[in-house]
């Protein structure tokens, strides 16, 4: 790909995500597609997730992952909105780059009685020549572990990938939710 079909798809993975979760859409199993509906993620087979909050000093393997990123997306988004049904983002900002993306986030919600409350979480997205995932890295601020706590019971940060999912899980099935 040349430098400027880079920029473009990195500005598609950015844009896709934003979208998905503006119609709020990915409670509802949608996946990161573009305006013509196709896919704009894709990861290169060696991709790795890391997150100081989700995987503390675990790298995971995409490829391996417990589950896949669409469906891990999915579970958050209901997990989430079972006390913060409004939850989706309120501000988005990107930058793209000829290796990857970066993003923050700000994700608002309210509860049934009224309160508000929200979180940034900024993401790092690296890519080979092909503009495939090398890397994707998450961070959130100091307000993501009293927003947690609210919505699904716990707090992080947790330790490798199948923590926070099993948190997710536990509380999709107290709620008799299924993904």
């Amino acid at each position: 790909m040349s430098p400027e079909e880079r920029m473009n798809q990195h500005r598609r993975l950015a844009e896709s995500y934003r979208n998905a979760y503006l119609r709020e859409g990915v409670e509802d199993g949608e996946e990161y597609t573009d305006e013509h509906g196709e896919s704009a993620w894709k990861f290169a087979e060696d991709a790795i997730y890391t997150s100081p909050y989700f995987t503390g000093d675990e790298v995971i393997l995409i490829s391996e992952a417990l589950a896949d990123t669409g469906r891990a997306a999915t579970m958050e988004a209901k997990a989430y909105s079972l006390v913060f049904p409004d939850w989706k983002p309120t501000s988005f900002k990107y930058w793209p780059a000829d290796n990857g993306v970066v993003w923050k986030t700000r994700w608002q919600g309210t509860t049934a009685d009224g309160t508000s409350m929200g979180f940034f979480s900024y993401s790092f997205l690296e890519t080979n020549d092909n503009a495939e995932i090398t890397r994707w890295e998450t961070h959130v601020n100091d307000e993501y572990s009293p927003f947690l706590e609210v919505a699904i019971g716990v707090r992080g940060p947790f330790h490798g990938n199948a923590e926070y999912l099993e948190a997710l899980e536990r509380c999709l099935d107290k709620a008799g939710v299924t993904v």
